[in-house]
């Protein structure tokens, strides 16, 4: 017990607090029009099992290829696709909420309803957010799956890296996918997804910037009333956004003290061992 007070101690002495305010990305008002990617059988799809099914580490050119070749496209998508341009985006705003290792990304995609597009009333339609988080964070594929029961999600999934203990240099890229429903009188589409920090090498700004690239998002429709399995996958080019971009300062304990707590925790170690060996002999 003294040895873990005393190392706690050590680690609070000698390292900085995140205290920063959450990273802003300013809203980009140019309208984002979307683009066919096709139209699938399947009412579920999961697009991070395909990738790492043949893929053992995230690499952002790999993934958009298996994003637009497992979507089938062609005839089949005649007479289904209707009205395309009700998934127009006039703006994104991407930041996080909350303070130190555990945080919230928060998306607010607001749609470009015009009177003559607006026609969700039309449409059962999904809307499919996919965030690439780079090695420093990770979502809990548990904490997820109590928003998935809680009805928060219609489904979530982590792909790639899930060990929740490794650190940011033991640890590989992942892939979060989140399922949610768009109400018939929605206006923008918005997720909160809980995050948390790996434990950063040290560095001597004190600090590690990770940095969260913009997501790809994907509206899953079909017309109500419409019979048959297919349903339209429709891809928003998120290109025209340029601000989507978020950046979270994690801290990871300044370089120049890594021996003062080495050396602390050493001979706090040794301390408490010659103390239990001390008294093993005295009460033996």
């Amino acid at each position: 017990m003294g040895l873990m007070v005393l190392s706690i101690w050590c680690i609070s002495a000698f390292s900085n607090t995140d205290g920063s305010a959450p990273q802003v990305s300013p809203t980009n008002k140019e309208i984002s029009n979307p683009s066919v990617m096709g139209c699938l059988l399947s009412l579920h799809y999961d697009h991070g099992d395909s990738y790492f099914y043949n893929h053992s580490g995230l690499s952002d050119p790999e993934f958009n290829d298996v994003l637009n070749l497992d979507i089938l496209s062609g005839d089949s998508c005649d007479g289904i696709i209707y009205d395309i341009e009700m998934f127009g985006l006039s703006s994104l705003t991407r930041y996080l909420i909350g303070e130190g290792s555990h945080r919230q990304l928060f998306t607010s995609m607001l749609f470009d309803n015009q009177p003559e597009t607006a026609k969700f009333h039309e449409h059962s339609c999904v809307g499919i957010l996919i965030e690439r988080l780079p090695a420093g964070v990770f979502a809990d594929h548990f904490q997820l799956q109590h928003l998935v029961d809680h009805n928060v999600f219609l489904g979530a999934y982590v792909h790639g890296d899930r060990n929740l203990e490794l650190p940011s240099a033991l640890s590989n890229g992942s892939i979060v996918e989140v399922h949610t429903n768009i109400r018939s009188d929605a206006d923008k589409l918005v997720v909160r997804l809980p995050l948390h920090a790996r434990y950063p090498p040290i560095d001597s700004s004190g600090y590690a910037n990770i940095t969260i690239g913009r997501p790809d998002v994907f509206m899953r429709c079909r017309q109500k009333g419409s019979k048959g399995g297919y349903f339209s996958w429709f891809f928003i080019d998120m290109g025209s956004f340029s601000k989507s971009i978020v950046t979270w300062r994690i801290p990871s304990g300044y370089e120049a003290h890594a021996w003062v707590v080495t050396t602390v925790t050493f001979l706090s170690a040794l301390v408490c061992s010659v103390l239990i060996i001390l008294s093993s002999l005295y009460f033996m």
